[in-house]
């Protein structure tokens, strides 16, 4: 799948992004975080679309500047609105208690479990033992780190290949491009995108080129 980031600051222009961008992708990220103002009921509509439902903090390299419980309010209402998937990140102490709510009022949204490091990529034990926790708390690991080199890339893609259908994994900045086209094919079950410049992190490769690419390598 290719996911394009909603990276708008208003309620408004981000439903008419992701109308627009579900025509040539297959989901789209709202990245509520990066709204100057949301509601528990604009949630209720973003989880109308095929997406994944982000509000990322300060601390993981996004936007929130609400409070910790507003946020967590927010990601359990698109819960219960049954989001395709939501975004909680492995360093988030509270976790859990968004999978137990999730499993106790029977919504069939899917939580993802991320890792984000805009340095560096650990190493592959180090990588290994982030996806193990992820999937010990969610249903889909996600990692994104900082590609720096050839080394760092086939670190990246062993990682995914080794956990094929159950993860995303991303390797950020120019040098991680190559993970972002080829991660799908090693078992990512999805990559992020750019459209025409609009990106939420390093490195995206335009959705048109990353087509082109796949089908140049017949890889779809």
């Amino acid at each position: 799948m290719i996911c394009l980031p909603v990276v708008e600051d208003n309620v408004e222009e981000a439903i008419k992004t992701a109308k627009k961008y579900l025509e040539i992708a297959d989901i789209v990220e709202f990245r509520v975080d990066m709204l100057k103002e949301v509601s528990e009921e604009d949630i209720a509509e973003f989880a109308k679309y095929p997406s994944i439902i982000t509000v990322r903090p300060e601390w993981e390299g996004g936007y929130w500047r609400g409070s910790d419980e507003e946020r967590l309010n927010l990601i359990k209402k698109a819960i219960e609105c049954n989001a395709k998937f939501v975004d909680i990140e492995l360093r988030e102490e509270k976790n859990r208690e968004i999978v137990k709510f999730r499993d106790e009022i029977g919504s069939k949204t899917k939580i993802i479990i991320s890792y984000h490091d805009f340095e560096k990529t650990p190493s592959k034990e180090v990588l290994d033992d982030i996806v193990k926790k992820a999937l010990s708390i969610g249903d889909i690991a996600k990692f994104a780190t900082m590609a720096n080199n050839k080394e760092d890339v086939l670190n990246i893609l062993e990682v995914i290949n080794k956990y094929s259908g159950k993860i995303i994994g991303i390797g950020m900045g120019e040098n991680g491009k190559l993970t972002r086209i080829l991660g799908v094919y090693f078992g990512s079950i999805l990559t992020f995108a750019s459209y025409k410049g609009k990106s939420s992190a390093p490195g995206q490769v335009d959705i048109e080129t990353l087509k082109e690419i796949w089908k140049l390598m017949n890889l779809k």
